[in-house]
C-alpha cells in the first residue's frame, strides 16, 4: 500500500530525460533491481532499472515497461539505511516514506507543473515543465501563484458576503418540503457566478442569464463532525512497519548509488533554492529564497559587480607586492652577474701567469646555466639600472640617466662582442622608439616622458659622435647623429639633385635610408630654407596621380634688382 499511494505510474517506454522536468537533472542509473512494498517482494517490480535525479526516484520494469513502471518525489523520504547483504542475500537501500495526506495530495494533483500560467502581478507567461516548488513561483516577479488569489476563489468568497441578503432572509427563499430536520443539512440557493442571481438549488444553469451553476454536494445524513474512516494499512500502529521501499540490488552498484542518493537528499533540490534546510530564523536564509525575479536579477547583477571590484582591487595588490618584489629581484641579478664577471675575469688572470693564455677559458656549468636563467627573464644586465634613491643629488642621478641612454643608443664598449645599440647604423631615430626601447632595457625600473626630455640636453656629453635632437615643424621629435643635422643634409640634398637631377620624396628615402615621412619631414625644412623647390608640372600635367619632384635653387644666392640684402636693412 504504500507503494501505490507514495508513487505515479509513468509510461516506461518514454526515455528518462523526456519524463524530467526542466530544472531537473539525471544523476545516477543503475540495473538489476527489485523492489519491496514494506517488508514484502512486489511482484510487479522484480526486474527493472532505477534512476535517481535531484526531485525524484524512477524505477522502469524491464518485462512491462508500460504499465507496471513508477516515479516517486524525493521529498517523501524520510530516512533510509543501507544493507550491504549476506550470502545470497543481496543489497537493499530501505526508504522509510512519510506519506502525504489526502488535501495535500489533491493540491499536488491540482497544480501540476506540465501547464503555463500567467502571473496576475505582473502578466508574465510562465512556462510549463518545472518541478512543482518552482511552478508556484513567477520566474519574472518571483511573486507566489498561491498568494494571489484567482478569479474563481475570490468570486466564491464574496459572493455570499457582497451580493447575497443576510442570513435572515435566507430560510423565506427555501421551500418549505425543504425544511432543515435533524439529520438533514438545508440546500441553500445557488448564487450565479456570471451575474449573482440566487437560483433554486435544483436548478444547473442561472435563469437570468443562462450560465452553468457549479454544482452543489448532496446533503449527507451523517454529521459533519464525523471523522473520515482510516485506512488501516497506513494508519494502524501494527501496519507501520509497513511505510517503507526497499530497493534490492541484484548486480552490484549499491553504495555508489546510495552515496548519489543521499546528495540528493541532502540537497533537497525539489524545495525550490534550497530554503527547506535553512533555518527559520535565519538571515542568510530569507536572501537565498530571493533569487528569483527582478529583485534576484538585480541582486546578481549588483553581487557580480562587487566580486569583479574585489578581484581588480586583489590584482592591483598583488601587482604592487610584484613590484617591490621586482626591484628586490633585479638587484639580486645585478649582484650575481657581477659576481659571476668578476669570478670569470679572476679565473682568466690565474690561466695567464699560469701560461695558459693561448687557451681560451670556459665558465663552469653552473654559471652558464645562471646567465641563460636571467637572460630568459630579461634580467641580463652589466649594471643595475640607475634609480634617483642610488644618487645623492638630482644632478648626478641625470648623468648617470644619460651615460645609461648613451650605452643603449651606441652600444656598450666595455663588452667583447661588438654590441651595437638602438641606432646600430641608423643615423636618426624617433624619440618615442628611444623611450620604449629603453624602458624595454631598464626592466622594470621606467622612466616617464618628462625624465626622458629632462636626459636628452646632457645626451652630447657622453655620446661619442655627438647624439642632439630636433623637433620638425610638424611635431616630430627625432635624435640624430652630426651626419643627419639639418645644415649637413641640405647640402647633401642639394648635391644629389645637382648631380643626378629631380628626386621624388620616395627616391630621397631610399637613398637616405629613412622612412617616407621622415624624409618629407627632412626635405620640407630644406626647402623652407629655399635651397631646393618642388617641381608641380608633372603632377599638373598627369592629373594630380604624379609624386612631386624637388630640383635645386640655382637662384638661391642671387640679388634682383631693387632686392634689399640683410646687410641693407641693417644699415
Amino acid at each position: 500500500m504504500t507503494l501505490r499511494r507514495s508513487t505515479k505510474l509513468v509510461d516506461g517506454t518514454i526515455p528518462i530525460p523526456a519524463l524530467l522536468y526542466n530544472d531537473e537533472e539525471l544523476l545516477s542509473s543503475q540495473d538489476g533491481v527489485g523492489i519491496y512494498d514494506g517488508v514484502h517482494k512486489s511482484q510487479n517490480h522484480q526486474s527493472g532499472t532505477i534512476h535517481v535525479t535531484t526531485h525524484r526516484l524512477f524505477y522502469i520494469s524491464a518485462q512491462h515497461a508500460a504499465t507496471h513502471s513508477f516515479a516517486m518525489d524525493l521529498s517523501y523520504v524520510t530516512q533510509t539505511d543501507y544493507y550491504a547483504g549476506l550470502f545470497k542475500s543481496s543489497a537493499k537501500i530501505t526508504l522509510y516514506i512519510s506519506v502525504p495526506s489526502a488535501d495535500s495530495a489533491s493540491t499536488d494533483a491540482a497544480e501540476t507543473p506540465f501547464e503555463s500560467w500567467e502571473c496576475e502581478v505582473c502578466g508574465y507567461r510562465n512556462p510549463p515543465g518545472l518541478s512543482p516548488a518552482a511552478a508556484r513561483v513567477c520566474g519574472l516577479c518571483g511573486v507566489s501563484r498561491d498568494s494571489v488569489p484567482g478569479p474563481t476563489s475570490t468570486l466564491s468568497s464574496h459572493q455570499l458576503s457582497s451580493s447575497l441578503p443576510a442570513s435572515s432572509s435566507l430560510p423565506s427563499l427555501v421551500p418549505p418540503w425543504n425544511s432543515p430536520g435533524p439529520h438533514r443539512r438545508q440546500p441553500s440557493a445557488i448564487a450565479c457566478p456570471a451575474c449573482t442571481f440566487l437560483n433554486h438549488p435544483s436548478l444547473r444553469s442561472c435563469e437570468m442569464c443562462a450560465t452553468d451553476l457549479p454544482v452543489v454536494a448532496a446533503a449527507k445524513s451523517a454529521p459533519s463532525s464525523r471523522p473520515v474512516s482510516p485506512d488501516p494499512s497506513d494508519d494502524d500502529d501494527e501496519a507501520a512497519p509497513s511505510r517503507l521501499i526497499k530497493i534490492s540490488f541484484r548486480k552490484g552498484g549499491d553504495k555508489a548509488f546510495y552515496a548519489v542518493l543521499r546528495r540528493a537528499l541532502k540537497s533537497k533540490a525539489w524545495a525550490g533554492n534550497n530554503t527547506a534546510n535553512a533555518a527559520p530564523g535565519d538571515s542568510s536564509s530569507a536572501t537565498d529564497a530571493n533569487r528569483s525575479g527582478i529583485s534576484g536579477i538585480l541582486r546578481n547583477v549588483e553581487s557580480s559587480a562587487q566580486g569583479r571590484a574585489t578581484n581588480m582591487t586583489d590584482a592591483f595588490q598583488d601587482l604592487e607586492a610584484l613590484m617591490v618584489k621586482a626591484k628586490d629581484m633585479v638587484r639580486l641579478a645585478a649582484d650575481l652577474n657581477e659576481r659571476l664577471t668578476a669570478s670569470s675575469t679572476t679565473a682568466a688572470t690565474a690561466s695567464t701567469f699560469a701560461g695558459e693564455a693561448l687557451v681560451p677559458s670556459t665558465e663552469p656549468e653552473e654559471a652558464t646555466f645562471i646567465r641563460s636563467s636571467l637572460s630568459q627573464l630579461g634580467l641580463e644586465m652589466s649594471n643595475a639600472p640607475v634609480t634617483l634613491d642610488m644618487m645623492k643629488d638630482e644632478r648626478r642621478w641625470m648623468e648617470q640617466l644619460a651615460r645609461e641612454l648613451a650605452s643603449v643608443l651606441q652600444g656598450s664598449s666595455n663588452s667583447g662582442r661588438d654590441a651595437r645599440g638602438m641606432m646600430k647604423d641608423r643615423g636618426i631615430i624617433a624619440l618615442d622608439e628611444v623611450w620604449g626601447g629603453w624602458n624595454r632595457a631598464r626592466g622594470v625600473a621606467l622612466i616617464p616622458p618628462a625624465t626622458l626630455l629632462q636626459v636628452i640636453p646632457h645626451l652630447g656629453a657622453c655620446t661619442t659622435p655627438t647624439i642632439s635632437m630636433r623637433t620638425f615643424p610638424s611635431g616630430l621629435s627625432v635624435l640624430h647623429t652630426p651626419p643627419y643635422s639639418h645644415v649637413a643634409f641640405a647640402a647633401r640634398l642639394s648635391g644629389l639633385l645637382a648631380l643626378s637631377g629631380p628626386k621624388t620624396i620616395t627616391e630621397v628615402a631610399r637613398e637616405e635610408r629613412v622612412a617616407v615621412g621622415l624624409a618629407a619631414e627632412m626635405i620640407g625644412g630644406v626647402e623652407a630654407d629655399g635651397d631646393i623647390c618642388r617641381d608641380d608640372e608633372a603632377c599638373a600635367i598627369k592629373g594630380g596621380g604624379a609624386e612631386v619632384r624637388y630640383w635645386g635653387n640655382v637662384f638661391h644666392g642671387y640679388v634682383w634688382d631693387g632686392q634689399r640684402t640683410k646687410e641693407d636693412v641693417q644699415f
